[in-house]
């Protein structure tokens, strides 16, 4: 994959579509693959920039261990890719560098979106797949296939819906193999411990929460605190859904395509 030495640090980042720019920070574990599947899932239209975070893949940790120095980070990246402002949606784990990329570089963010995001300290649990069976790639490739072939080991009796099963499998199959992933599995997990959530209060920007309720990785109430610290949120909720059946809800997709339509419309005619 294509990486850059930008003025942060090495960046490693794929691109897929065109039209309006769309940085999209992947979750706890994942990298430039996650975001450009997460972004395939969602359904929308944008030119998807997709990096991967620090510690990931083949952007170094030293690039940007705390959210702050990963919003720099973006920075950095976009503008390397001579992108003067970008849409950001914030993925799980990668809530927390695009929620401190909106509050502390607004002039860079046309809207935020944190899905399923981190936005409040808490604990990753991640033991096991920084010391389990799981770091070993036989047994992640085995895993795998377990999942192709009874997604309801990962989604439960949502497995029925091809379409969510489907969906939950693309971003799933990202997480692996762990090589390459472990320094930001590790930082993650760290910065969420201590994470400084007042970030959120400094967010002017427009912005759009989703969350499912039955959200087991990030609990729901992370969302609800989202929504209430920034000036300019909207809430969407999924209820029934889980951290991998989110993505695919149907009305959570169309919210998101409306808000991003909707933005990128007014900032057109304030251009006129």
């Amino acid at each position: 994959m294509p990486s850059l030495a930008t003025a942060a640090g090495v960046v490693e980042y794929r691109e897929s579509g065109s039209g309006t720019p769309l940085l999209v920070l992947h979750g706890t574990p994942g990298g430039s693959d996650q975001g450009v599947a997460a972004a395939a899932v969602l359904g929308v239209s944008a030119r998807v920039i997709a990096p991967s975070r620090p510690g990931y893949l083949g952007t170094p940790l030293s690039t940007g261990r705390t959210p702050t120095q990963q919003a720099a980070a973006m920075v950095a990246l976009l503008d390397a890719l001579a992108v003067d402002s970008a849409f950001v949606l914030g993925v799980s784990g990668g809530g927390m560098a695009a929620a401190a990329l909106a509050a502390q570089h607004p002039t860079r963010v046309r809207g935020l979106v944190l899905w399923s995001a981190v936005t409040a300290p808490m604990r990753i649990p991640v033991w096991p797949l920084l010391h389990g069976p799981l770091t070993w790639r036989a047994t992640s490739d085995a895993l795998l296939r377990r999942l192709r072939r009874s997604p309801r080991l990962l989604i439960g009796r949502a497995s029925a819906d091809e379409h969510v099963a489907n969906a939950a499998l693309e971003i799933a199959q990202t997480v692996f193999p762990i090589e390459g992933r472990r320094d930001g599995l590790a930082n993650d997990a760290d910065q969420a411990r201590q994470f400084d959530s007042g970030v959120l209060t400094d967010v002017a920007v427009p912005a759009l929460v989703v969350h499912g309720t039955r959200d087991r990785n990030v609990p729901y109430r992370q969302a609800t605190h989202a929504v209430r610290s920034m000036p300019h949120a909207r809430l969407v909720t999924v209820p029934g859904a889980s951290h991998w059946t989110t993505p695919a809800d149907r009305t959570a997709q169309a919210a998101l395509r409306a808000f991003l339509a909707g933005l990128e419309g007014a900032s057109v005619d304030a251009a006129r």
